[in-house]
């Protein structure tokens, strides 16, 4: 809320003020308080996050002064603070009988209607404010924050500009302009209006980066990189552009330029997990195992709930059968990610490799309970376990699962035939081997697993 007070009798009575108050309130006397006073109380103890003062503040700042227009005000926005929205919207028409041309009033009927998920009716009080208010710029970017909450991108578009024209320092317009013509797909017009801010503000760190960006996504590899390099340009401290500069290095394998790059954002910011995992990616593209392991090793240190520099640095002792490494590392990843998914499937992918079937199977048995739609890749695993562990019956039960997510599957189709047939069910074992031999011929893995493929040749052809 903005309020018209005097600078220097904020500063030199505000700490007095506060101090009569809360004397006040010790001794249950009663001072008298200039309107004023108990609106800069108030405010002092909003800002504090102490609601309970200021709402004591409030009351008795009514009670001394009943007719204050800012003092009602405070108390409908302590009264949308905390959810009660009937009782403020009843103070906010009250306020606008009297002084209709109030702005605050509007904002906080909009902020009602915005809590309530009601943007339209959120953006018609604002529109009507428009009307009257000379400072418009809090309201076209309230008006395009509700458009875009209610994903009306076209229309948000031009109150993002109207932001821009006003305050070209507005990053956050911009950011939110690009992000809606991203998402119509006016790619062009991304280019255009960027275009049209260099050409009045050269060194614009924020355009030149969000340029970058965009050419990134279109492939344009060489004028992405040629845009981050005038942001850093622009700014030679601006951490994000050497970042999305070495991502981009990184793409088109210039790992060294790229390194650099990465290494620059960590001199010039802190210590950072995602930039580790980054940097530890191109030394293992370069095939420095020394170095790949010292960074990766520091991401997971940095942030041990980096679930992907874990899986990165799992996979890698995975890959060269260092069983107990990735399994130890495995187990202080999920202690550090709980309920992961991708970690979880490597416990059981370990455990599989080292050929304990029965806690693989339990891992697995973990996952389905914390989803149900899960990747082909996990169902497989999970089906080839319990092949090798010849659980049978708990392998017809999972593939007829897997089926319903992946109904067009041989592999299933085969699985659960073979299954049948070892229950003696051969009419049902006959539907689904035709099913998935439609698609293709059973592979040899699973001629091995059910011999009896081979022994009812006859009938399933």
């Amino acid at each position: 809320m903005i309020v018209n007070l005097d600078k220097k009798y904020f500063l030199s009575n505000l700490s007095d003020s506060i101090t009569r108050f809360e004397d006040m309130l010790k001794t249950n006397a009663v001072f008298y308080f200039d309107s004023t006073e108990f609106i800069l109380i108030s405010h002092h103890y909003i800002d504090q996050a102490n609601y309970s003062l200021a709402e004591k503040s409030i009351k008795m700042g009514l009670n001394q002064h009943p007719n204050n227009t800012d003092l009602m005000l405070l108390k409908s926005e302590l009264l949308i603070f905390n959810s009660n929205y009937e009782d403020a919207y009843e103070i906010l028409n009250y306020l606008e009988n009297i002084d209709p041309e109030n702005r605050e009033v509007y904002l906080q009927k909009a902020t009602i209607y915005s809590k309530n998920n009601n943007s339209e009716e959120a953006i018609e009080i604002l529109k009507r404010a428009l009307r009257f208010i000379d400072d418009k710029l809090d309201i076209w970017n309230m008006i395009a924050m509700e458009f875009l909450l209610i994903e009306d991108f076209q229309s948000a578009i031009p109150f993002f500009k109207k932001c821009l024209e006003y305050d070209q320092e507005d990053y956050q317009s911009l950011y939110n302009l690009i992000f809606c013509f991203e998402n119509l797909g006016m790619i062009e017009e991304s280019i255009s209006e960027l275009s049209s801010i260099l050409e009045k503000r050269p060194y614009s760190k924020i355009a030149w980066h969000q340029l970058g960006k965009i050419y990134n996504k279109q492939h344009k590899y060489k004028e992405s990189i040629s845009a981050f390099d005038f942001a850093i340009i622009s700014d030679d401290q601006f951490v994000s552009a050497y970042i999305e500069k070495a991502k981009v290095l990184e793409k088109v394998g210039r790992l060294n330029e790229a390194l650099d790059n990465y290494k620059l954002s960590i001199e010039l910011s802190e210590p950072n997990s995602h930039i580790y995992y980054r940097i530890a990616k191109c030394y293992k593209k370069l095939n420095n195992k020394k170095l790949f392991l010292d960074y990766i090793k520091k991401s997971v240190r940095e942030e041990p709930g980096n679930e992907k520099a874990w899986i990165y640095l799992i996979k890698y002792y995975l890959k060269n059968k260092n069983y107990r490494q990735s399994k130890y590392l495995a187990f202080k990843a999920l202690n550090n990610n709980h309920n992961s998914i991708g970690i979880l499937e490597l416990i059981s992918i370990i455990h599989y490799k080292t050929q304990c079937y029965k806690d693989s199977i339990k891992f697995y048995n973990q996952i389905l309970d914390f989803k149900e739609n899960i990747s082909w890749k996990i169902w497989k695993g999970y089906i080839k376990c319990l092949i090798d562990a010849k659980r049978w019956s708990d392998l017809l039960k999972v593939s007829l699962k897997a089926k319903k997510q992946f109904p067009n599957k041989a592999f299933i189709d085969f699985t659960i035939s073979g299954c049948l047939l070892k229950h003696g069910k051969l009419n049902e074992a006959i539907y689904f081997f035709q099913s998935g031999n439609k698609v293709c011929r059973v592979p040899a893995k699973l001629i091995k697993s059910f011999p009896e493929f081979t022994k009812n040749k006859a009938l399933l052809v």
